[in-house]
């Protein structure tokens, strides 16, 4: 391989952290870290510098731990070939830039970094959604009181509103029906109604809730789901009220309104805060998706309108390669293009892999 070639760039980021200039400051999750990358042109300058950075982030990912695991392929007792599998399993909390040399090819950056495990309820990432919430399937036994089953529907249409007002979503359609089992090209409803399937870049938000009776208890299950093409979330909520005891008139007795009321404020009080702690907790996510090859070009259907910028640094995250960082060269609202920080990596390898993407805006507590 020629020029800084993707295992020497993986090797050159384990020297960094176990031999010079690695070194610890001030306790154990401080540490400093040089990343190098070739400029070709001077006009590949700032460019170059993104990559250096990148390389120095991912050396600081790395000493917050990370998993390796090697592989060689021998042909007639001759190595053909050898893969060093490293995937960080730390994150950089913080940095800041401490020097930058060039040398008339190489660029040099030197950064200080904290790195670790995400401190508990900290946000290290900021991203914005594209969702589409598709009709929530309010599921309501047959013995629970008559009443329940507006309230399932009243609860629902209050888990939609809280989507379209979370900070974190940037924009959000409401379709009126789930997304047919088979391919929409084919759907009949499709063709006449129009298309609800998730955009590129987007997300579907699925929720299910069901109302049931339980030993004298009102119980209300609330399952959600937040599925993106290279990531996934999910979460369940549970809440029961006691029931009053049976009237002789069966199910058809109403409650006294003001016990209604009360027993369905009681039921449905969590389940909105939980769709809120879900969408919190991916608005905290890196953006993630998956990488397109087209017309030579490679790509992801992502942009500014989900939080990715200019500066942002993406890494592949799939099972069953290397982590490999791209540098994002042109950006829009709704997509971005890069190219892999390793020149010799064909773009055919990095085609349909799950990647991330994250800033490299600097900050220090």
């Amino acid at each position: 391989m020629s020029g800084l070639s993707r295992r020497h760039l993986m090797f050159g980021s384990l020297a960094v952290l176990g031999l010079a200039p690695g070194r610890v400051l001030a306790g154990d999750n401080w540490i400093e870290v040089v990343g190098a990358a070739v400029v070709s042109s001077p006009a590949d300058r700032p460019a170059a510098r993104r990559r250096a950075l990148a390389d120095a982030l991912l050396s600081a990912a790395l000493a917050g731990g990370a998993d390796l695991q090697g592989h060689s392929v021998l042909s007639n007792t001759r190595m053909t070939s050898d893969l060093l599998v490293v995937r960080p399993t730390g994150r950089v909390l913080a940095y800041r830039v401490t020097s930058e040399t060039f040398d008339g090819q190489l660029l040099r950056i030197g950064i200080m970094a904290q790195v670790g495990p995400p401190q508990t309820g900290a946000c290290t990432e900021r991203r914005r959604l594209v969702v589409v919430a598709y009709p929530v399937q309010v599921h309501v036994s047959q013995e629970s009181p008559a009443w329940t089953e507006a309230f399932g529907q009243h609860v629902a249409a209050e888990l939609l509103r809280r989507v379209a007002g979370h900070p974190a979503v940037a924009q959000v359609t409401l379709a009126d029906r789930l997304p047919p089992a088979r391919r929409e090209a084919t759907d009949y409803r499709t063709l006449t109604q129009g298309s609800v399937a998730v955009p590129p870049g987007g997300h579907a938000l699925h929720m299910d809730l069901r109302i049931v009776p339980e030993d004298r208890q009102l119980r209300l299950s609330l399952e959600m789901r937040l599925v993106g093409a290279a990531d996934a979330l999910a979460a369940t909520h549970d809440q029961a009220v006691r029931l009053p005891h049976a009237s002789v008139l069966g199910r058809a007795a109403p409650l006294i309104e003001t016990d209604r009321h009360r027993l369905a404020s009681r039921l449905g009080a969590g389940a909105a805060p939980a769709l809120t702690a879900l969408l919190d907790r991916a608005g905290c996510q890196p953006v993630a998706t998956q990488l397109l090859l087209a017309g030579g070009r490679l790509s992801a259907p992502v942009g500014r309108a989900q939080g990715v910028l200019r500066t942002s640094i993406a890494y592949t995250v799939d099972r069953d390669a290397s982590t490999e960082m791209l540098e994002v060269t042109a950006v829009g609202n709704r997509t971005v293009d890069l190219a892999p920080l390793d020149p010799s990596r064909p773009l055919s390898a990095f085609a349909g892999r799950p990647v991330r993407f994250i800033t490299t805006t600097p900050g220090l507590p």
